[in-house]
């Protein structure tokens, strides 16, 4: 049982008080973290990092959550001794124990407490997170003059070292956090309370459970959920769900016929229904006519990071960093299969770009799945690297999407259950083929994969067989486009 509250777990209460509960009482019911979760963990530690250059001369407390104890004292004596900027300072009060990213001296001896994120801008989840350290800072008698959220600017653009001072952007929340402050001790009270119940709150699933963080007891609240549920429902809204579950209806198959669902709705129930499929042969065979032979399948991998790597970048801006290109000349011909994938030494960008431009030819249709995706990467290369623009020119306008005829509703499977990612669409359309089992089966994995590469985490051996796993990958993604591509043919012919 936690005999203090932390900042994490107090964001915890806010969101769902059985979270926090199961948190302190159950964590054996929480999953591994993925390497995918870690990764944004790292990430956010090297913002926190980065951001100790706006103000330069702090004293760190170093000893982590292990060393709590440690961390405390540590603090204590930085206080006592003079220090007028911190990092990671301790402190324990009202209930709650926090850990400060910064804490800057004024010259009147008042503090001014500043909050770091890795975001782009101010979020409402911020704010209570900042009142809770302010609330614990007053309690414990440290006079704070203001609160400042330092977050990402998202305008800034890397030419050479990253400067803090023009990475960083400071918003003053102060006012914000007073609003709040007598919420705080509030659910701080409250949170204590459940957490000396020896049973779990009584408290349903809902929009809480993945609003505003991700639950890890997912697993655990949703495990008398059927597989196929009324939560299942594409843009359903939470009051209609909980309409149905109060009715009695949690399988989507047992859905009335008269609740009130959209066309859209309605088409996946009456599939799941009746276990058919139902295509528009008219507007399969209009999509299929708008294709123009040579066509290029086309498929980036990219990496998003917070701080950018590459000058001319911007943070979270999406990098691709390989292409896979299947190139057919006629519907049904046997596609030729084209590769790229960058060093992960240097920027991939020039070398990604130089493949497009050789191997793609003057005509014919690109072809994507969720084709805005990859033709928003081709106007960013033209706009960064304005030499090659004119060589680029035209590529973004010449793509179509493949999962235009499912979005639209042209082809709706049972097996497609109301989805429509390319992820779902393949093994339901071409049986035998899937992801599964690929040592790299995702965009998250992939993206992960290569960053390992470019931070020197894999021994040569390693890197080699990543490289080799993710040109598997991309190169399914094109793939499962020409198969998907032959069955939608198929399926447009008169019957």
């Amino acid at each position: 049982m936690a005999k203090r509250i932390s900042k994490s777990q107090f964001m915890m209460g806010l969101q769902c008080l059985k979270r926090l509960w199961l948190y302190n009482c159950r964590k054996d019911l929480l999953p591994p973290v993925d390497p995918g979760t870690q990764r944004l963990f790292d990430e956010g530690h090297a913002v926190d990092e980065l951001s100790r250059g706006y103000y330069k001369g702090g004293r760190l407390v170093a000893f982590d959550h292990r060393q709590l104890q440690h961390a405390l004292k540590h603090t204590a004596w930085l206080m006592e001794n003079g220090a007028k900027l911190i990092y990671e300072g301790a402190f324990a009060a009202g209930g709650a124990l926090i850990r400060c990213d910064m804490l800057k001296k004024n010259a009147d001896s008042g503090w001014d407490l500043i909050e770091v994120k890795s975001s782009t801008d101010v979020r409402e989840e911020h704010l209570p997170d900042a009142a809770l350290q302010r609330y614990v800072l007053e309690e414990a008698g440290i006079k704070i003059k203001k609160v400042w959220l330092m977050h990402i600017n998202r305008e800034f653009v890397k030419q050479g070292a990253v400067d803090p001072k023009k990475f960083f952007r400071k918003k003053d929340i102060t006012a914000e956090t007073s609003a709040i402050m007598p919420a705080v001790k509030e659910d701080l009270g409250r949170f204590i309370e459940a957490l000396c119940e020896t049973g779990e709150p009584e408290i349903s699933i809902g929009r809480h459970c993945s609003a505003p963080y991700e639950c890890g007891f997912r697993a655990h609240c949703w495990k008398n959920v059927p597989e196929y549920s009324i939560y299942d429902i594409p843009r359903l809204s939470w009051e209609k769900k909980n309409t149905l579950k109060a009715m009695g209806i949690m399988n989507f198959r047992d859905v009335p016929e008269t609740f009130d669902l959209n066309d859209a709705q309605k088409l996946y129930l009456r599939t799941e229904k009746s276990g058919r499929p139902v295509i528009d042969r008219a507007a399969l065979s209009e999509f299929l006519e708008s294709l123009k032979y040579p066509l290029y399948h086309l498929d980036f991998e990219t990496l998003m990071p917070a701080i950018p790597l590459y000058d001319g970048s911007r943070p979270y801006q999406q990098i691709p960093f390989q292409a896979s290109l299947h190139i057919q000349d006629a519907p049904g011909a046997e596609p030729r299969h084209l590769e790229y994938l960058g060093d992960p030494g240097g920027d991939p960008r020039p070398g990604l770009i130089a493949f497009l431009i050789k191997s793609i030819g003057p005509g014919g249709s690109l072809l994507a799945y969720n084709a805005a995706f990859e033709a928003a990467r081709l106007k960013e290369l033209a706009g960064d690297f304005p030499a090659l623009k004119g060589a680029l020119a035209g590529f973004a306008e010449r793509m179509l999407d493949l999962m235009n005829p499912f979005q639209r509703q042209a082809y709706v499977d049972p097996q497609f259950r109301g989805r429509y990612s390319i992820k779902v669409i393949l093994p339901a359309l071409v049986p035998g083929m899937s992801y599964k089992g690929l040592a790299i089966g995702n965009g998250g994995a992939a993206q992960l994969a290569y960053c390992n590469m470019v931070y020197g985490k894999l021994n040569p051996a390693e890197a080699e067989q990543t490289r080799r796993d993710l040109k598997v990958y991309c190169g399914q993604d094109t793939m499962a486009m020409v198969k998907i591509l032959e069955k939608l043919y198929a399926e447009a012919e008169p019957r």
